[in-house]
């Protein structure tokens, strides 16, 4: 039986061994994490060390209470994930099934199709029009009338727009079933949607520790919902899929949100700046709310992706056959990190 799956880029480790050139020289323009490493987190990884020889408790209370303290609820309306994907996935093992259909619109994380397709669903995608790929709203409020599961990434990726709380809200009261909010995000986009899961016990908020945090290799996620929705996922959680490590990095994180919004200040700040140099050697940048740029380069964008690629820079191409073909993606790094992205496109061009 072929299963679908999603499709990692090639790691850094294999990229310098590919080019023969020093890790530390690889910068990844593709992958929306952020540049800044967390300072912080030797003390409260080395802790955690002491505790390797013990699986982590099962219930993650005291992650559940720190996701509940940060985002205001009660920690009864938190499901813990490894990262948003595991949300995902076991959204699509809760609420869809054989005779179940999802819904998005496209382009969009490719996680939500292979998700409902492992678990043998429908899933219908409605295509966004070119050139600004806005969300295709009044078609999405047809569509879920009879979906058992709508997701909504806001902001989207790959095109970072930002749906006002008006436009979701109008979508969640037009979903027949559970509308999937993928907030990975959230803290970029300056969003907290806590009024939204109070409003509507059949919307799930999902939030991550990877972009605005900076935790992306401790992998830890949460969703956000109303008690019987987060009933549903835990059913079908797998024991322990979060690390000790991760975990205590993940409340740490969570308990000092000040460090987190330091990091988003020097991303945004970084994002405009990127955003008019990119303008600047001719591409048409796409407004975004998240830590990365959609823009459209023309023919060329394989070509331009690939002198980058040659000289250690990887940038989010798209396939040829797409709606995106003609566009690259690139993540909003440090200011050096940038620079050289901008030199290196200096040349090409």
């Amino acid at each position: 039986m072929s299963v679908p799956r999603y499709r990692w880029q090639p790691t850094t480790r294999d990229i310098a061994r590919d080019l023969g050139i020093p890790e530390s020289a690889i910068v990844r323009f593709d992958h929306n994490t952020s540049p800044y490493p967390p300072d912080w987190a030797a003390a409260p990884a080395a802790a955690a060390a002491r505790r390797l020889n013990e699986y982590p408790g099962a219930n993650y209370l005291p992650l559940r209470e720190a996701a509940a303290r940060y985002v205001g609820v009660e920690p009864s309306n938190i499901a813990p994930g490894a990262g948003v994907d595991e949300i995902i996935l076991l959204a699509a093992r809760a609420f869809l099934g054989p005779s179940r259909r999802s819904v998005t619109s496209a382009p969009t994380y490719p996680l939500y199709r292979i998700a409902a397709a492992q678990v043998g669903a429908a899933h219908l995608e409605i295509p966004a029009a070119g050139p600004s790929f806005a969300q295709p709203v009044d078609a999405l409020v047809e569509a879920a009338a009879d979906a058992d599961v709508v997701w909504l990434c806001v902001p989207n990726n790959p095109t970072g727009e930002r749906l006002d709380l008006e436009t979701v809200e109008t979508i969640v009261n037009a979903t027949a079933g559970v509308t999937i909010l993928d907030a990975a995000y959230a803290e970029i986009a300056g969003d907290r949607w806590t009024d939204l899961v109070a409003a509507h016990d059949d919307v799930l908020v999902c939030h991550t520790l990877s972009k605005g945090f900076g935790l992306a290799g401790a992998r830890v996620g949460f969703g956000v919902g109303a008690e019987a929705l987060v009933d549903t996922l835990d059913a079908v959680r797998p024991p322990g899929s979060i690390a000790e490590v991760s975990s205590v990095l993940a409340i740490d994180a969570l308990d000092h949100p000040e460090r987190m919004t330091a990091n988003v200040h020097r991303l945004v700040t970084e994002r405009a700046r990127l955003a008019d140099a990119l303008t600047g050697v001719g591409f048409t940048v796409l407004p975004s709310a998240a830590n990365f740029l959609l823009c459209h380069v023309g023919s060329a964008a394989g070509a331009i992706a690939d002198h980058l690629f040659s000289r250690g820079l990887v940038v989010r191409r798209f396939p040829a056959d797409g709606p995106l073909a003609d566009h690259l993606r690139f993540t909003v790094r440090s200011p050096g990190e940038d620079d050289r992205l901008l030199a290196t496109l200096e040349e090409v061009l």
